[in-house]
């Protein structure tokens, strides 16, 4: 059985690189794309630059997901680096990742008031462009226009970095009720010196009216999961209740209750 499944995976490759098969899956895929393209009702959602960047970009970042019908179908991020944009687009077919769309586009050079030359930021152009095409989270075509600008790290494992995206996104868009209560100020009702703001999927802690520190955070079957990015610490606690004036989580290490209390 084991040397049969062997021989089958190795046929298929072979078919891959000679072609066969392979043709009719990029037509499948185009015309994926091409349907994602013609959906006119996305419903939205977007992470913050604190949610998908480990540091800040010099110009800028934006990453919007597109769902329809309750699914991601689509990723669009922007990054300005310092001297170009970096554009990609992700596109998915029953959750899977089928392709993407990748650009490298410099900013153009112009003139200041005094005569220097300056990098225009509002104005790019595309220098370098790579479209990837997979099937079972396997790259089976890639195709380059351009030449990649050496300041810019170009980007090769897209597998990874989209489905930790639609992981992230997901978990704000299932849990989308419960993210848009927690957004806000709560003070600790036994000291109002402490306090926590949610923004998007950022918890920011305050102790003695200073700030302490801030945490991503994400939402698994009412459990509010708090963690620093760089480390593997997390904190779990669950909702016992979230209104529009009262919080309440349950620290389920200590099993120590506390409630805040909403002021904006």
């Amino acid at each position: 059985m084991k040397q049969g499944l062997i021989i089958t995976f190795l046929l298929y490759n072979i078919s891959l690189a000679l072609g066969q098969g392979k043709a009719d899956i990029l037509v499948d895929i185009n015309d994926q794309i091409e349907i994602i393209d013609s959906y006119t009702e996305f419903e939205t959602f977007f992470l913050d630059p604190e949610e998908f960047l480990d540091k800040m970009a010099d110009h800028g970042a934006e990453l919007n997901g597109y769902y329809e019908h309750e699914r991601l179908k689509k990723i669009v991020r922007k990054v300005g680096t310092r001297t170009a944009d970096v554009e990609t687009t992700f596109y998915f077919w029953n959750d899977r990742l089928i392709h993407v769309n990748y650009k490298q586009r410099p900013y153009v050079e112009a003139k200041n008031e005094s005569g220097q030359r300056i990098l225009d930021y509002s104005n790019a152009y595309t220098k370098y462009e790579s479209n990837h095409y997979f099937n079972e989270d396997k790259e089976i075509e890639k195709k380059i226009k351009g030449q990649p600008l050496s300041e810019v790290a170009t980007e090769k494992d897209f597998v990874k970095y989209a489905n930790k995206m639609k992981s992230l996104l997901d978990n704000k868009f299932y849990n989308r009720d419960i993210y848009e209560a927690l957004q806000g100020k709560w003070l600790f009702i036994q000291n109002t010196e402490d306090y926590l703001m949610f923004e998007g999927t950022i918890r920011f802690n305050f102790y003695n009216g200073k700030f302490a520190n801030r945490l991503k955070t994400k939402i698994d079957d009412n459990i509010l999961i708090c963690f620093f990015p760089m480390d593997d610490r997390n904190y779990r606690y669950e909702i016992k209740e979230v209104t529009e004036n009262v919080l309440t989580l349950i620290d389920l290490s200590s099993k120590e209750e506390f409630v805040y209390a909403k002021v904006e």
